[in-house]
């Protein structure tokens, strides 16, 4: 499964970040493609950030859309748990970044953008979480256990982004979780597998 989201950029930053591998082709899942302009980030020179057991990496900050510039599509590749950053004033592709989740389901049909974060979850070992990932160092800032059975099949934020809820298949609720403390403040029943 494929996923993306636009990110703004600055069109002189990506040569300061040299991709680190091509982005993922094998996938037994068909492609979904969700795109947004919200996450800008702020302006200046390149962050190093690292995961443990890889090597530092610089990533580019960048300056925010409302500066005119094109934007960077965060192209999430749930099959190699990564990220794959793309310039699309040329269409090449900057960095692919590991990220350590496979980051599901992000449409335009849904809340998924704080303000700072981006909001996913996934169901490793059948246990369903929350991921917040950081878009400025391209990373995952925080997983939320939720206590609950996945699959699980979205995360939304509320309108005002204070909390954020994401569907139990396997335990039948739906979470709620406190977009501040990140706590599941509650569980609501919603029958066989929402």
């Amino acid at each position: 499964m494929l996923l993306a989201a636009a990110c703004a950029s600055s069109p002189a930053s990506p040569t300061a970040v040299p991709p680190t591998s091509a982005p993922a082709t094998a996938s037994t899942t068909a492609p979904t493609v969700a795109a947004t302009s919200a996450p800008a980030s702020t302006s200046g020179p390149a962050t190093t950030v690292s995961q443990p057991g890889t090597p530092t990496k610089p990533v580019a900050t960048t300056t925010g859309a409302a500066s005119g510039k094109a934007p960077w599509v965060y192209v999430f590749n749930t099959g190699s748990q990564d990220v794959t950053i793309i310039d699309t004033t040329n269409n090449n592709v900057v960095a692919t970044r590991p990220l350590g989740a496979t980051i599901r389901w992000l449409s335009n049909e849904q809340s998924y953008w704080d303000g700072e974060h981006i909001w996913s979850y996934d169901f490793p070992n059948n246990r369903l979480q929350a991921v917040v990932i950081d878009p400025k160092v391209v990373q995952v800032v925080k997983t939320i256990d939720t206590g609950s059975t996945g699959p699980g099949h979205s995360l939304m934020l509320t309108p005002d982004k204070k909390r954020a809820l994401v569907n139990a298949a396997g335990s039948n609720v739906i979470d709620v979780i406190d977009t501040a403390s990140g706590q599941v403040v509650d569980k609501i029943d919603t029958g066989k597998f929402p």
